[in-house]
């Protein structure tokens, strides 16, 4: 303020300047109280009624989970880092022993999952984008959980140092264990045709054994007629990956504009991409003119337009009874939880069951039947609890 201005415009002037930031103060601190408390809700649905919570928060993107047996939640960070969250003082204790992981673009710590048998050997297994200098490619790794540190670091799948490249997109990537086989999904790494090429391991799912050799029942050989690690190719960018109750694999994977797939995974099944496709690319042209070839997969369900899928699950538990058998799948474009509804393996409808005004990257179901959700913006998980009238 100029100092020739009287002293009574000046208390003006002071009073004006002192109205306005204790008006902006009040708004800030009012929007504050309001993200604190925007988790906690009662939602009705059509089967039945929940409430949420907040249960864990201050992370960049949560991007995967998986329980321990003592009801403790392993989460995985994008930038880099896996934390334990107690399951009744909800503390959250950082994970040492991590490798350096390559977290630009899409890329950075990925899925998480423990062993069958983590009761007795301890070990996490984890997808994550390996650095290579300035280039990256999705690798698993596992190691054994002593004391919040994780030991005897141990690499089971990496793709040749050849193979990485500068790409920070389509990394995939989802883990799961059936029985004594590790199936993982490995994006195309923005290499459309790639996920056609058998000599390439990106735009497939992999089944590999525990220790990351390779079952002799997979179905191709590598180029040095060894077996390889494809179970199955065509897919563009898998997120998704759950397991229902009669053992099938199921997976969600991202279409480009459009024809984001829902997709039973099946032994040597080719699924399509990019050959057939029921999206278009981001500048609006065609990449296929066929949504339908001889030899090549139809998905169960597209979404088109795109609702940028990623984490899913089965639900089967008591808590959320009504939904039994469905999958709880997220959304990252649109930002809700959906749940979809099958019968003989063919979707009869969905409901979309929470909007939370962030983007859904993941979905767990607990020991206790609760439904976890991994959220962006800000990194937090929510505990979905339903209400017993």
């Amino acid at each position: 303020m100029p100092r020739h201005i009287g002293c009574n415009v000046y208390k003006d002037w002071y009073l004006k300047q002192m109205i306005k930031y204790l008006a902006l103060l009040l708004f800030i601190t009012s929007t504050w109280s309001q993200n604190e408390d925007w988790d906690m809700d009662i939602v009705e649905t059509s089967l039945l009624s929940y409430k949420v919570e907040l249960f864990s928060s201050g992370y960049v993107i949560p991007w995967g989970m998986c329980f321990l047996p003592n009801g403790d939640l392993i989460v995985s960070d994008i930038v880099g880092k896996l934390y334990r969250v107690d399951h009744k003082s909800k503390e959250k204790v950082l994970i040492s022993g991590v490798p350096k992981v390559f977290s630009k673009g899409q890329g950075g710590m990925l899925d998480v999952e423990i062993h069958p048998e983590f009761e007795e050997n301890n070990l996490v297994y984890f997808s994550f984008s390996d650095l290579k200098g300035r280039k990256s490619f999705t690798a698993v790794a596992r190691g054994e959980l002593r004391s919040d540190s994780l030991v005897d670091l141990e690499i089971v799948y990496k793709a040749p140092d050849k193979l990485y490249t500068r790409s920070p997109y389509h990394f995939g990537s989802r883990i799961l264990f059936d029985n004594e086989f590790l199936y993982f999904s490995i994006g195309d790494r923005g290499e459309m045709n790639d996920a056609q090429d058998l000599s390439k391991p990106n735009g497939k799912i992999h089944r590999i054994l525990h220790n990351g050799d390779i079952p002799m029942d997979n179905p191709f050989l590598d180029n040095n007629n060894d077996k390889s690690s494809i179970w199955c190719f065509g897919n563009r960018n898998p997120q998704g990956l759950a397991m229902n109750i009669d053992g099938d694999i199921w997976e969600l994977e991202h279409g480009p504009k459009g024809g984001d797939e829902l997709n039973i995974i099946r032994k040597g099944y080719n699924y399509g991409w990019p050959v057939i496709t029921y999206g278009i690319n981001y500048n609006g042209r065609k990449i296929s003119d066929k949504t339908h070839m001889d030899g090549m997969e139809q998905p169960v369900w597209h979404w088109t337009p795109s609702i940028a899928v990623c984490g899913m699950k089965f639900y089967y538990g008591e808590s959320f009874g009504p939904w039994n058998g469905n999958i709880l799948v997220t959304s990252l474009k649109f930002e809700y939880l959906e749940r979809v509804i099958i019968d003989n393996d063919v979707r009869i409808g969905s409901e979309i069951i929470y909007e939370p005004g962030s983007r859904v990257r993941d979905v767990e179901v607990g020991p206790d039947g609760d439904i976890y959700v991994a959220l962006e913006n800000p990194g937090r998980i929510v505990r979905l609890t339903q209400i017993i009238k």
